[in-house]
């Protein structure tokens, strides 16, 4: 049974009255009274027609919404429904629960969701973003029945993607991730995703959900915890994602830092783990593993190549302290290229990336500043990527991926010669 002290005496009141359950769907929510109403019927639509005889509950995790989110939460449906959310359904009662929490991080409502979970003993958990504007019924069906019905512990996301969507992911998360250990999941992190009641109480009893790198990128870390620990993943195709409204999403900078410091966090905490591991292996996947579309993108290319050098420049003694000496002449080389002669290989990048990973390892500067000063590089690359991709096909932009892949796993045993050998601060 999962640590509950943390868990609010309201929210444990709610839970006696619910009981144990089969399913449960987590909904992470702060100012979604726009998107919310439509996920939590896209879920009741998906219980009734794929679970009709489960015992259910949805959660609400809010963090201090102040437009009436969980108000809209608690009664979308109802009248469709005929009263919906505490009456019967189908065969089944379906409960709604509130958690309102006063330290809305990431981390912190996966927690509340992955505790409340192993509490009702839920055999399966989804978690579905309040903030995801195109929730289907399929979705949810999609990520709850390989843990329901086919016994998987963690099940990752998979979406159809505009050709130059997800640039982090294909060139960075999803490579590297890959080769360190050993799966190939392509969605990591992700704001929708599936756990057993297993997983939830393993990581529900974790100490280290207070460690920042979680606290940003708890989805991740739950997920390298299921691969490093042995339980049985997959993914599951869910179809296209809608772009959340603009302003809405992390910057590049929160990005990078969120996503890549929770990278590194796990890397440097599995060592024994991906040390022992030479290559990759394919997971069993729901649907395709991909799916790439043509629509048009706008992207200010002068801008990040402008971007790139500027940050190559002012960095100098930091990328100088990160990188190899041959790995920091390339990038030098590379940030004074004209700018259609600009060509950021697949090679260099890979070698970036792990003399990156190793200086975290070692500390040699602050965490955090360490890898925001990836982000001018991440420019570089992706203004590489498009200059090279501008006319390719979907399946040109696969198989270049495929192969960045390899180039990482080709290379893991730079990260394992770098991680052994610390370099001196330059001074």
């Amino acid at each position: 049974m999962a640590e509950d002290s943390f868990l609010t005496d309201d929210l444990l009141r709610q839970l006696i009255s619910v009981g144990e359950v089969d399913l449960l769907v987590g909904i992470p929510s702060l100012n979604n009274s726009a998107t919310i109403g439509p996920s939590v019927e896209a879920i009741e639509e998906s219980f009734q027609a794929s679970f009709p005889r489960q015992r259910v509950v949805i959660v609400n995790v809010d963090g201090g919404s102040n437009d009436g989110t969980s108000d809209v939460f608690l009664n979308a449906g109802l009248r469709r429904n005929g009263g919906g959310s505490r009456g019967l359904t189908s065969l089944r009662t379906e409960h709604r629960v509130v958690a309102s929490i006063d330290h809305p991080s990431p981390a912190n409502m996966l927690r509340t969701i992955a505790a409340t979970g192993d509490l009702l003993r839920a055999r399966a958990c989804a978690v579905i973003s309040g903030a995801t504007p195109n929730v289907s019924a399929d979705w949810v069906a999609n990520l709850l029945q390989p843990v329901y019905r086919q016994d998987f512990d963690f099940v990752a996301p998979l979406y159809a993607r505009q050709r130059f969507d997800g640039l982090l992911a294909r060139t960075l998360l999803y490579p590297m991730n890959r080769a360190i250990f050993g799966k190939r999941i392509r969605e990591l992190p992700s704001s929708e995703f599936a756990f057993s009641g297993r997983l939830a109480s393993n990581c529900a009893n974790q100490d280290c959900w207070h460690q920042a790198p979680i606290q940003d990128s708890p989805q991740a870390w739950m997920a390298v915890t299921a691969i490093t620990s042995d339980y049985r993943c997959c993914q599951s195709f869910l179809g296209p994602k809608t772009r959340p409204p603009a302003g809405s999403q992390p910057d590049i900078v929160t990005a990078i830092r969120q996503a890549v410091g929770g990278l590194f966090w796990c890397i440097d905490s599995n060592e024994s783990y991906w040390s022992a591991h030479s290559s990759s292996e394919a997971i069993t996947t729901f649907g395709p593993d991909h799916q790439l579309t043509d629509e048009s993108v706008n992207v200010n290319l002068d801008r990040a190549l402008e971007l790139f050098r500027s940050g190559v420049a002012e960095l100098a003694p930091i990328l100088k302290t990160i990188l190899s000496p041959d790995t920091y002449a390339e990038i030098q080389r590379l940030a004074a290229l004209g700018d259609k002669n600009m060509s950021f290989e697949n090679a260099l990048w890979v070698r970036t990336l792990y003399d990156f990973a190793a200086s975290y390892h070692h500390t040699l500067l602050n965490r955090d500043h360490l890898v925001q000063s990836l982000v001018p590089l991440y420019r570089g690359k992706i203004y590489s990527f498009f200059l090279k991709h501008a006319s390719s096909s979907p399946d040109d932009i696969e198989a270049d991926s495929e192969n960045l892949c390899l180039e990482f796993e080709r290379q893991k045993a730079h990260l394992v010669e770098r991680w052994k050998v610390r370099t001196e601060v330059t001074k």
